[in-house]
This record gives structure tokens, sequence and C-alpha cells, in this order.
């Protein structure tokens, strides 16, 4: 049997309040009355109903009060506020404040039970998105503990048969066991940049920024990616300025976005290519020369402000990327057309680098052609470090 929606009327007046239970009962809804806005607010706390209908004019506390405190406590209780002809702009101003809808008094029945009907409805569907935001942060929380552990598990066994610690192999073997790990590795980096992904949109990724020498940062994480350039047949060269700064950024983060670049760039750049990392300053006036998509500036419209800029490049030699993707390619799932799924991937590795950026104050943006390599290009502000 089918539970019958419940709606509270919050009325001074008791005769408009009756006549509204006789038509919205008639409807097949289950109604209670408050006869002002405390009353109202004791009842939505100890019961749970679909919908308020509320009068805006009340002795003591206003429908507007009632309104907002009603959204201030979480309540998630639609609420279609009903005024006097004339007092529309009121109704107008409190449906910017959380209501979904207002009715003029006196009422036309069927106008008041369409727009009763639409705000049940609507309160529906924003419970179902709701519901289906929490399955997605369950999702997601599985995926860092039920997936990401048990693969990580598989890591480390592998690598203890790679290194001959159970029993000699042949280099064949080493081969092949080093390609299981560098495929679990990036099914590992997947569920990181997609936790990622999710934290910065929900606005909950922690970023602990901290004075972080440039320099250091850039050659540690060269120096632990030479092998894998060296796997992949690939030269990789880096080119760091002498005016690399001490500043303040998130060290995990930033490491994570020259990470992911220059994998990326190993992937897609063929044997005997090359992948040139280089990093410097610049100044607030040299900007114009790199010549910056509209795209990329609108991801932070002050960071031009700064005097000075750390300017990071990655560079490679690959197939090259359509002038079509160039802005796209930095949206969740999304990957160039001109790659292919051998390269593996999911397209989650440079929406993660967009959003760390951002979250750092910086931009980033992408220079290519077909045939011609890639150029991906990061400016952060100097935020240099006052000892």
């Amino acid at each position: 049997m089918k539970t019958p929606v419940k709606i509270l009327i919050t009325d001074d007046e008791a005769d408009i309040a009756l006549i509204l239970k006789l038509h919205l009962e008639d409807q097949g809804y289950e109604t209670a009355w408050a006869k002002d806005g405390e009353t109202c607010l004791a009842m939505l706390a100890k019961d749970t109903y679909s919908l308020l209908l509320l009068d805006i004019r009340m002795p003591g506390m206003s429908g507007v009060e009632v309104l907002e405190k009603t959204r201030q406590s979480g309540c998630d209780t639609a609420v279609v506020m009903m005024t006097a002809h004339g007092s529309e702009s009121l109704a107008v101003d409190c449906m910017k404040k959380g209501a979904q809808d207002y009715v003029a008094k006196p009422f036309d029945l069927n106008d008041l039970l369409q727009r009763v009907e639409r705000a049940v409805e609507n309160r529906i569907t924003l419970l179902e998105k709701q519901r289906l935001e929490q399955e997605k942060d369950d999702f997601v929380s599985m995926l860092s503990h039920d997936l990401k552990n048990p693969i990580t598990a598989v890591i480390g066994s592998i690598d203890i048969m790679r290194e001959g610690r159970l029993g000699a192999i042949n280099p064949e073997q080493a081969e092949y066991l080093q390609s299981a790990i560098d495929s679990c590795n990036e099914v590992v980096s997947m569920i990181d940049n997609l936790l990622d992904i999710h934290r910065f949109e929900a606005g909950r990724m922690p970023m602990k920024i901290r004075p972080e020498n440039i320099h250091e940062i850039i050659s540690s994480l060269t120096g632990r990616l030479t092998m894998l350039a060296q796997r992949e047949e690939v030269k990789l060269t880096v080119q760091l300025g002498s005016d690399l700064p001490t500043m303040d950024v998130d060290r995990r983060a930033l490491t994570r976005v020259i990470g992911n670049l220059l994998g990326n760039a190993f992937k897609f750049t063929p044997v005997d290519g090359e992948v040139k990392l280089s990093c410097h300053t610049i100044s607030s006036s040299s900007v114009e020369e790199l010549e910056i998509p509209p795209y990329a500036i609108s991801q932070s419209p002050t960071l031009l402000d700064s005097d000075r800029l750390l300017c990071l490049s990655v560079k490679d030699t690959g197939s090259g990327i359509p002038e079509e993707d160039l802005e796209s390619i930095f949206d969740r799932f999304v990957q160039s057309r001109q790659s292919s799924r051998a390269q593996g991937g999911a397209g989650l590795g440079l929406a993660f680098c967009k959003l760390a950026v951002q979250n750092l104050g910086g931009i980033i943006w992408v220079k290519s052609a077909i045939g011609s390599g890639s150029e991906f290009m990061i400016l952060l502000p100097c935020k240099e470090f006052q000892a």
C-alpha cells in the first residue's frame, strides 16, 4: 500500500487551514496544521513531511523566518509559500531563500493542487538525486578500500618474484613480471585519480600548502622516472632554471600532476622519441608570449595579477592531438580521438591535473597539432616562502 504524502499547513487563520486540509485530503494527501511558526518548527522536528504550505505573514514568527530556520536546520521538506495578492515580490525573495514555489490568496484550487503536486515531485527527484550521490560516495570509498588494497598486495607479491627471492628467474620472466607490476600500478593510479577528482569536486580534498623547494621536487620525481623512460625507450631531458624558488605548494599534488604529465608523455611517445621537462620562472609581462588559450585563462582569472609565475612544460615527440580535442581532454573520461585503447588510460589523469592546478591557483593547457607532438603547460603563482 502506498504511503500517503504528508503535508504540513502553517497558517494563523484556522478557516483557511481547514479549507486547505479538506481539499488536500480529498486528493489523497495526509495533512496536519500548525497555527504559528513556533508550532510549525516543533512539528517538523518531530515528524517528516514531504511539503510545508507556509503563510508568509503571521503574528510572532513570520513565514520568512520559519523558512530560514527550516533551511538552516537541514530539513529537506519542500516549501510552498502562501501570500496575499500584492506580496508576490516577497514570495519571490522566499524562493531565493529555498522555497520551491508560492501560491496567492485567495486560492485557485486547480492551480494550488498543481503547485503542490509539482513541489512534491520535485522533492522526490531531489531525494533520489541525493541517494544516487550517496551511492556514488559509497562506490568511491569501495574503490579505495576493496580494490586498491588487494591490488597493492598483488604488486608486492609479484615484486618478490621479480627480485628472485622465491627462486631464480630469467630475464624474459623478469620482463613479464615487471609488465604485470606496471599494469597494476596503472590501475592504482586510475583509482587514485578518480578518488582525488571526486574529493576535489566535493570540496573535501585536503591541500597541505607549505614551503617546498621546487627544484628538489622535480629532481626527486624525474630521478625515479628515469628507469620508466628507459623501459619505454624514450629519452628524458630535464631543464630546470637556476631561479626556481622555495614556494608555498602542496607537494603531493604537484608531484602527482607532473608525474601524470610525464607518464602520458612516455605512453604516447614512440620508441627513440624524446620527452622534455622544463621549469623556470617568468614575469607577468612575459605571459603574452605563451599564447594562452581562453579556456585556460578562465581556470584562474586572477593568476595573471601575480608579478612572478612558475612556468612548467612537458613536451613530447608523439603523434599530437587534434585541435578540436585540446580543451576537452582535461574533462573526466575523455581521451583524444588520436589515442588508442592499446595505449591504456581512462581519461582521468588530465582531469586530476586540471583540478589540482586550479586548487593551487594556477592554469594548465596544451599546445599540439597532429604529427607535431604535444606540449602541456602549467603556470602557478610564485607565492614564495618568507623566512
